[in-house]
This record gives structure tokens, C-alpha cells and sequence, in this order.
């Protein structure tokens, strides 16, 4: 019944929302392997869904910081705390797509040359990542590139 309500909610917000398409690549450090998804992302008052739809279908919940991720083997709900670097990239998106300049302000300092935008980061986020650079077309978000400490890499290009 919770996996029923859960899809029902995730396709509400799909369509009471403007869905973006993305297309997002991920580097793993650790495993030396690049990762390719494709799939759509909405942004709520209090939540971001992410709907993957390439290479296969999963959906994204993040709601006061916890995670819910449903594919095909279920569903699972994971605390944001416990992932650092998790949280941290959810806050970026969010932050940036509301264009809340006193939260980056918080945890970076900004350095915008045209339409980029270097964040670098500072106190305890500075322990998590390297650096995230923000590309706009005139005011709109093109893609976001996160580096973070332990190697990793991740890169979202909006197509629409």
C-alpha cells in the first residue's frame, strides 16, 4: 500500500510541477567507472523527485532529508545524515534551482565569470566536496558539476 501511495504522490507532483529532463553522469572514484542516466527531475515546495528512466526506471524522493528510492526490487528509505555527500548534492540542487543565494552564501563562496559560476566550499562542507561549478543560458540552469573529495564526479545537463 506505501509503494501504491508513493507512486500516486510522485506522479502528482510529476504533473502539478514542470518536469525537467536531465541527462546526469556520474564518475566513481572508487570503482573507476562512469555511470549514464537519463530521466526527469521536479521540484516541489519541500521535496525534489527525481524520475530515472535510462538505463532502467527508478524513483527519487528527497523529503526532509531522507532519501526514498523505488525501483524494481521495492522500495527503501534512507536517513541523508548518515550520506554526507548525499545531503549536501540535494541541498545544491534545491538551493540553486530556488536561487537561495543565503544558503550557498553558507556553505560557499561564489565566483560568477559570465554565465558560470564557481562555488567553493567552506566550513564542514568543505569536508565533502571539492567544488561545484554552475552554468546558466541567460538566467536558466544548463548543468550543475559536482566534485567531490573522495573522487567522485557528478555532472547534470538540463535538456529543456
Amino acid at each position: 500500500m506505501k509503494i501504491i501511495v508513493l507512486c500516486l504522490l510522485s506522479l502528482l507532483c510529476l504533473f502539478a510541477n514542470d518536469a525537467s529532463t536531465f541527462k546526469e553522469t556520474r564518475y566513481l572514484y572508487a570503482l573507476d567507472k562512469t555511470i549514464e542516466l537519463e530521466g526527469f527531475i521536479t521540484f516541489g515546495e519541500q521535496n525534489i523527485i527525481i524520475e530515472y528512466v535510462k538505463p532502467e526506471s527508478k524513483v527519487l524522493t528527497y523529503f526532509e532529508e531522507k532519501l526514498t528510492i523505488q525501483d524494481q526490487n521495492g522500495y527503501k528509505v534512507i536517513d541523508a545524515q548518515s550520506m554526507p555527500s548525499m545531503n549536501y548534492f540535494f541541498m545544491i540542487i534545491k538551493a540553486v534551482h530556488d536561487e537561495n543565494s543565503v544558503l550557498l552564501n553558507s556553505f560557499f563562496e561564489a565566483k560568477t565569470e559570465g554565465d558560470e559560476t564557481l562555488l567553493s566550499p567552506k566550513g564542514v562542507a568543505a569536508e565533502v566536496l571539492e567544488e561545484v561549478r554552475i552554468l546558466r543560458a541567460a538566467t536558466k540552469l544548463k548543468s550543475l558539476h559536482v566534485k567531490i573529495k573522495n573522487g567522485d564526479r557528478i555532472t547534470i545537463e538540463i535538456r529543456n
